[in-house]
């Protein structure tokens, strides 16, 4: 038997002189099976909510996800794809669309993902499992699109499974400029009607917001024609899901990520596990001072054992070998501390697999489970206990302490020294520029960000985790980013490169926020609350007093697009005045530049009496050519409108009746020109709703030479023009309008 472990072994269970001595050796053993019994049921239990959560994914997600590596859409019709499609493994397989939109059920508005699918889904994940309701899984009946609703969005939106009337579903136009006066007038519009049936995960990012419809639905909607997000696979049985991974991968290359269950939710795993790494982190530190119990134990022993380590000596035990004894009892302490702990820490988490003694809440069903999960994983018990003799281990050498603790002190400092660059890098860089917004009451949610100034045209979403979100862009010079609200409602904030913007905001009082971060929005803050009990023409006339004060701000431009050429009151002469003051203030500001060239197109038309342009052509829906500066009709009414406007069937009705009433004859023409830009979809929205009138889409939208030469800034809205000299005789937005001018002609 080796002498040291031998000596050891003895003054381990020998009774001491000291009572002490005893008590602090079986203090220390306690100690260490306590902190190891913790590891052990504190990891089995993150083990058990991860092996849950992967059960309630698996009731949603696909065996296998087939994703673009670079960008978000695929060709559905790819060959790559269609080889997949066809293979022998695959069961079932479904082309997924996938994107947000908001939902409006004219008193609640939601934004939620809108999943696109094939009608074989239900088969695909096993509907059955995730049913909630009385009806079955349909997506569509003929032209009517059906909508499947996680329960908490339906919950959101104030309805149940079998709600009577069908849901609004708005997604932004790719592409279409937005209007800064409606915003709203920018996004498809559709409805999804009820099933009689929703889905219940039992997670809440399914559950409060996606939607399972029709796949053509959701392409229409979105514009994404024969274009897919994910190829959602379902093996069949006995099929390897890695050994699939590795054939779809070799035949689709590598244009095509290849996920599986555990990769598709990547995020949430990652986050288990690093909480999972951090709890053991903290727990090894608690081992540690458990363990300085042991050099206690250890010094009390050594002045207890003075006696008999200098008969050692006599006897010629070295230094060494004297050392080795009392390292070796140390040594013992933790291995038997390990031991009981693991021991004590399986028992634990045996019974609480078998009995659930400690539960989520007093009464059952509360919860998706009554109590912890537990799973026990070999791996974990294996390096728990290397962690706790390894810890142990290096505790008894705390004659070099001294040693160590400079060396930490070292290590201390330059982790100091790489933090320094660290820290400061966390803010905005001179390339960009970061807004870091917070909201009171909304915790989770999305809204749109734009900047129409040439050259930073940009339209992105902005999504709202924990009432926090941080957006970041580049912007060489100061200019308006506008945020979108689902309400529609806009709020205005300037930022530059370098700057980082600090934004506040409630959703009970969306109007009264704050931006801080640079003088500009200071000036705003000041503006709106000087104005926020004003009148419109009250208001517009503080903004002309700060245009003027304030001509080389960039808030100045921004106020007289809001509240001159936005406005359909304005003075023509004021507001020449002021844009020329502005470009003389602000020659090389694009912005301004672009305000001007659109109020010059407005100006030209927008008088009465304006003259129309010459030689201005548009092409009807038989091709015909018709002049529209050689109009033989005493009043002709242009109205230009787009299929993707909201509530466009109550518009088209309302129109028909205006031009039944007020006929199609020499003395009144109606002429409709859509702002679409594609075919099938203007097409498809006057043969669905007839206009009573004359038709033209030239698919090029704000582009067109007609809407810029009109200087068109909305839609809906029209022109009325004079037949006999082609002057404007009158323009505006609504029917309601256009009706009162028409009736008083």
């Amino acid at each position: 038997m080796n002498f040291p472990f031998y000596i050891a072994r003895r003054y381990l269970i020998s009774k001491k002189s000291h009572n002490a001595i005893n008590i602090i050796s079986a203090i220390s053993v306690v100690g260490v099976a306590v902190a190891t019994a913790a590891m052990v049921c504190i990891m089995s239990v993150f083990n058990g909510f991860q092996d849950m959560i992967a059960n309630l994914f698996t009731a949603f997600d696909p065996q296998i996800k087939v994703v673009a590596t670079q960008g978000k859409y695929m060709d559905a019709h790819s060959p790559e794809l269609t080889r997949v499609k066809e293979h022998s493994s695959v069961a079932v397989c479904s082309e997924t669309l996938e994107l947000p939109a908001l939902l409006n059920t004219g008193t609640r508005q939601v934004v939620a993902t809108v999943k696109g699918v094939d009608d074989n889904f239900e088969q695909l994940i096993d509907f059955k499992r995730i049913r909630y309701g009385d009806g079955t899984f349909e997506l569509h009946a003929d032209v009517i699109q059906y909508g499947i609703f996680g329960v908490n969005l339906l919950s959101s939106l104030g309805l149940g499974a079998d709600f009577p009337s069908p849901i609004q579903v708005y997604a932004p136009r790719g592409g279409e400029r937005i209007d800064p006066t409606d915003p709203s007038e920018s996004f498809n519009q559709d409805e999804l009607y009820s099933p009689h049936v929703a889905f219940c995960v039992k997670q809440g990012k399914y559950d409060s917001n996606y939607v399972i419809t029709s796949l053509k639905f959701a392409q229409d909607i979105f514009e994404r024609k024969n274009q897919i997000t994910s190829l959602e696979i379902k093996l069949k049985d006995g099929i390897s899901t890695s050994k699939a991974k590795k054939e779809f991968a070799s035949m689709l290359g590598p244009a095509y990520t290849i996920l599986d269950q555990y990769e598709q939710q990547a995020d949430t795993f990652k986050i288990m596990k690093i909480e999972k790494l951090i709890s053991y982190i903290f727990l090894t530190f608690i081992l540690m001072i458990a363990c300085f119990n042991i050099i206690g134990s250890l010094s009390m022993l050594i002045i207890d054992k003075q006696t008999d380590i200098q008969a050692l000596r006599n006897l010629g035990a070295t230094r060494r070998q004297v050392a080795s004894i009392f390292m070796t009892e140390g040594r013992m302490i933790s291995l038997l501390g390990a031991v009981a702990g693991i021991a004590a820490g399986l028992a634990l988490c045996f019974l609480q697999q078998q009995y659930g003694i400690i539960k989520f809440g007093q009464s059952a069903g509360s919860y998706i489970i009554d109590s912890y999960p537990v799973s026990v994983k070999a791996t974990d018990i294996i390096i728990i206990f290397a962690t706790v003799v390894v810890v142990g281990f290096i505790s008894v050498w705390y004659p070099v302490h001294q040693l160590t603790k400079r060396l930490v002190n070292s290590k201390l400092l330059a982790l100091l020294a790489m933090a320094v660059p660290t820290l400061t890098a966390c803010g905005p860089d001179s390339d960009t520029f970061t807004i870091k917004g917070k909201f009171d009451d909304m915790p989770a949610g999305q809204l749109y960000i734009y900047n129409m100034t040439p050259g930073l045209e940009t339209f992105d979403t902005i999504y709202i985790n924990g009432g926090k979100f941080t957006y970041s862009a580049s912007s060489p010079e100061v200019t308006p980013y506008i945020l979108v609200f689902p309400n529609a409602l806009e709020q205005v904030i300037f930022a530059a490169n370098g700057q980082e913007i600090d934004y506040r905001a409630s959703t009970k009082d969306l109007k009264n926020y704050t931006a801080n971060g640079n003088n500009e929005n200071k000036l705003m803050n000041e503006f709106r609350n000087e104005t926020k009990d004003l009148s419109g023409v009250q208001i517009q006339e503080m903004a002309r007093q700060f245009i003027l004060q304030n001509l080389t701000s960039p808030v100045a431009t921004y106020l007289f697009s809001r509240y001159y050429m936005q406005e359909t009151a304005t003075d023509a002469e004021e507001c020449t005045q002021i844009i020329n003051q502005l470009i003389e203030a602000q020659p090389d500001n694009p912005f301004i530049r672009h305000a001007a060239e659109t109020w010059q197109r407005l100006n030209a038309t927008g008088t009465t009496g304006s003259k129309m342009p010459d030689s201005l052509v548009i092409k009807t829906r038989t091709q015909e050519k018709l002049n529209l500066s050689n109009l033989a009709a005493a009043h002709t009414v242009l109205v230009f409108w787009a299929s993707w406007m909201p509530r466009i069937y109550d518009f088209i009705d309302n129109l028909n009746i205006i031009i039944e009433e007020y006929g199609q004859d020499d003395n009144m023409q109606f002429i409709a020109i859509s702002l679409d830009t594609e075919k099938y979809r203007w097409q498809e929205r006057i043969k669905q709703d007839t206009i009573l009138c004359e038709h033209s889409c030239d698919l090029k939208a704000w582009e067109s030479p007609v809407v810029t030469a009109l200087g068109v800034t909305d839609v809906p809205s029209f022109i009325v023009i004079k037949g006999k000299d082609h002057t404007v005789a009158a323009r505006g937005k609504t029917l309601d309008e256009m009706e009162k001018i028409i009736a008083n002609l």
